[in-house]
């Protein structure tokens, strides 16, 4: 009875592997046709069917187990016009199917409402932008492009002044952003008084933020990820690029070097310093520079390997001798390699070295104190894809890197203490990410290993990340994420500053452990008409074990630091429309932020209520484009001042008369950040055009304007003089480019 049974079983099985080693792979990269540039996130699609791939980072996608035959396989990437490839399937033979596509005119490209769904992710994952270079350069912005000026427009990301790049996400403080630089982290990514950031747009392929909930890849930072890959040199020629502007000049030249090789070259220096005294509002006598190298290659085999180099410094040197002189420098080198081991993993490697410095130089003055801020952080990261049958996808990576953190101060009575902290950051994840019918699922977990095995989390070192995406119908989708994460190292720095100078890290105290935060998201989004989408996304944060200062300290053997808590919730729309001849985007965020620091609770300078953005950038004449946004957003909390009174010094009581003292005036404070500054809105404007020298030879005009009608937004008040601070009024700039 159980012979036939075991004969028909073991035929089926025989068949069935037969079957499937009769199946085979269509693989390959999508680059640009011109550039060789790879580009990521490409749809790749077999005509016909439902059967297709969504391309990586590194422009590789995969489409597996298809059965021998015909195929027309099509490739799609916004801005490029679709590649068409005719191939024929072999049994068991996988085949390499490589496409270069040729880029549309600029005038012909939506850059709002598809890029965002080109690629998977953001069908899986809620709170999560996608900006390409062109998108980068939309907004206008005051002198030279900025990537985190461009990233301002964002739902839920606020800054609290016009004359910084510095950001809160969703209620977090700016030392819980995770900055990331080809997948290096980043420590101090602005240039002096955070007035720019270090990146210059040219040398980015796109820019990828996670605002909540992201994926089980990141961690180490409590609020959000900003994810900055860069683009690789021209292959097909030498190409340059000069810009000058109200602030600073740039020299930009990149190539080829020999076959399936590329380099580029990126410098930008300061030169105008009254710009910085019309931006400021004061006598800041800045000088600074930043350079980009990289270097590519790629083996005929598929492995791409890539070199770079990223350096800044800036220094802030005062003619006045009772004002403290500063300077930061910081340099990063990495080197990344890339290929497909076996049939259907995909590795990326990254091996790097960060630096960072600052230091506070004290001349003749009676308040500043010396002080300087180190970090050297050497590391590995390395990241895998395994692609299945199915089309489901496993990805798993870890990351190794031995940090030094040091942090020298001397306080008001000469006493010089040092902060040193030498350690072991180690992380690894696992996740899975499938897709069944109309639901897909992205599950996984992220392990501080480092937080572990020191004590510093216990079983809060094992993170889960969870997200959700059901589609209702159409083009639209319901989607939930969830997620813990935790940090380790912060800046201390004070959050009622108004422009910070000085944010030297540290790492965080043992008696208070590693930072920690849950992320609940639910959202909408919907695309429709082809031309419009409409995202609605509802949020909360819980914060566990924040470093705050010790209020009650009164001995000196008491902690300066001890845990608090916090929570930040809010409700986020994000509309937008493109059409060849105009985009237009909409971004409005509704939120609360309170912290607790030992019973005390209170909003953080940063909370704002009420945001909203509205960005239109037109391309009616082929040669011209002209953008406009306005930005509203509610009043920032701040303390009020209640008054003065005269404090006695006691300066001749032993011994001496000291009944006619009259004392020294002494300011008094209301409740913490209880009282909210005016509301603040503004227009910018800019226009660009494009023309020809000669031959190859073509230059950009442009012209900008910032806060347009000269609406008086107030920064704040100086306590000591009752003045009132307005922030930039208008101001009108310019920039020219020249390339070849």
């Amino acid at each position: 009875m159980h012979k036939p049974i075991s004969i028909l079983l073991l035929l089926f099985l025989a068949a069935t592997a037969q079957t499937l080693a009769q199946k085979a792979d269509i693989r390959g990269v999508v680059t640009d046709s011109v550039t060789g540039q790879r580009l990521p996130y490409a749809n790749v699609s077999i005509v016909g069917t439902a059967r297709g791939s969504v391309g990586n980072g590194s422009g590789f996608y995969l489409i597996p187990s298809l059965p021998p035959g015909q195929y027309d396989i099509a490739a799609t990437v916004v801005g490029y016009h679709r590649g068409l490839v005719h191939v024929t399937l072999f049994p068991g033979k996988s085949i390499d199917v490589n496409f270069q596509l040729v880029s549309q005119p600029i005038e012909n490209q939506e850059v709002l409402v598809t890029a965002p769904r080109k690629r998977e992710l953001s069908e899986i994952n809620t709170s999560v932008h996608v900006l390409e270079q062109k998108e980068l350069k939309m907004a206008p912005v005051s002198t030279q492009e900025d990537v985190f000026q461009s990233l301002k427009i964002l739902p839920g990301i606020v800054s609290t002044s016009d004359v910084s790049s510095r950001f809160y996400v969703r209620g977090g403080a700016g030392d819980q952003n995770l900055v990331l630089f080809d997948g290096v982290k980043i420590y101090n990514p602005f240039h002096a008084l955070g007035i720019f950031s270090i990146f210059d747009p040219d040398i980015l392929q796109q820019v990828e933020v996670h605002t909540g909930a992201y994926p089980a890849s990141y961690g180490g930072r409590l609020s959000s990820v900003i994810n900055m890959s860069t683009r690789d040199g021209r292959a097909d020629h030498v190409a340059g690029a000069a810009n000058l502007n109200f602030l600073s000049s740039k020299l930009q030249l990149e190539g080829p070097l020999y076959a399936g090789s590329s380099w580029m070259v990126n410098v930008r220096k300061s030169l105008f310093s009254e710009t910085f005294k019309r931006i400021v509002n004061q006598d800041v006598p800045v000088s600074f520079y930043d350079g980009f190298i990289k270097f590519t290659h790629q083996f005929k085999q598929g492995t791409k390997v890539d070199i770079d180099f990223l350096g800044s410094e800036d220094v802030l040197n005062f003619a006045a001798p009772e004002e403290p002189n500063y300077s930061w420098r910081g340099n990063t080198l990495l080197i990344s390699a890339s290929d497909l081991v076996g049939d259907r993993l995909f590795a990326n490697v990254v091996v790097y070295n960060t630096f960072y410095r600052a230091e506070r130089f004290v001349k003749a003055s009676t308040v500043a104190t010396p002080s300087s801020s180190l970090i050297k952080e050497p590391g590995l990261r390395v990241s895998a894809n395994l692609y299945t049958d199915s089309g489901n996808l496993y990805f798993f990576g870890f990351e190794f890197s031995f940090p030094i953190v040091e942090y020298v101060l001397t306080n008001n009575v000469k006493s010089t203490f040092d902060l040193y902290s030498e350690f072991a950051d180690v992380t690894g994840w696992v996740g899975y990410q499938a897709k069944y019918d109309r639901l897909q699922v992205d599950v996984g977990g992220h392990v501080d290993l480092g937080a572990l095995f020191n004590g510093e989390l216990g079983w809060g070192a094992v993170q889960p990340r969870l997200n959700v995406s059901y589609l209702l119908f159409g083009n639209c989708r319901a989607k939930a994420s969830f997620g813990t994460i935790s940090q380790r190292s912060v800046t201390v720095s004070n959050e009622d500053d108004i422009i910070s100078i000085w944010d030297p890290w540290i790492k965080i105290p043992s008696n208070i452990g590693a930072e920690q935060a849950v992320h609940s998201v639910l959202g909408l989004e919907w695309s429709f008409l082809d031309h419009y989408s409409a995202t609605l996304e509802a949020y909360h944060k819980h914060y566990n074990n924040l470093v705050v200062y010790n209020r009650d300290k009164v001995d000196a053997t008491e902690p300066d630091y001890i845990s608090g808590t916090g929570n930040s919730s809010g409700v986020e729309l994000l509309l937008r429309a493109g059409f060849p001849f105009a985009d237009f985007y909409a971004a409005y965020s509704l939120a609360w932020t309170s912290l607790d620091n030992a019973g005390f609770t209170y909003y953080p300078r940063y909370d704002r209520r009420h945001h909203l953005n509205l960005l239109a950038t037109t391309h009616l004449l082929k040669d011209f484009d002209l953008s406009a946004r306005w930005e509203f957003g509610s009043g920032f909390p701040f303390t009020q001042s209640t008054g003065f009174y005269d404090r006695l010094n006691l300066l001749g009581a032993l011994p001496g008369p000291f009944e006619l003292e009259t004392g020294d005036p002494y300011l008094s404070l209301g409740a913490k950040n209880a009282a909210r500054l005016p509301s603040y809105h503004r227009l910018d404007l800019s226009i660009a055009y494009r023309f020809v020298l000669f031959g190859s030879v073509k230059g950009t005009i442009g012209g900008q304007v910032m806060n347009a009608y000269d609406h008086k937004n107030m920064f704040y008040f100086d306590r000591k003089t009752g003045e009132r601070v307005d922030m930039l009024r208008l101001f009108p700039t310019a920039t020219v480019t020249i390339q070849f």
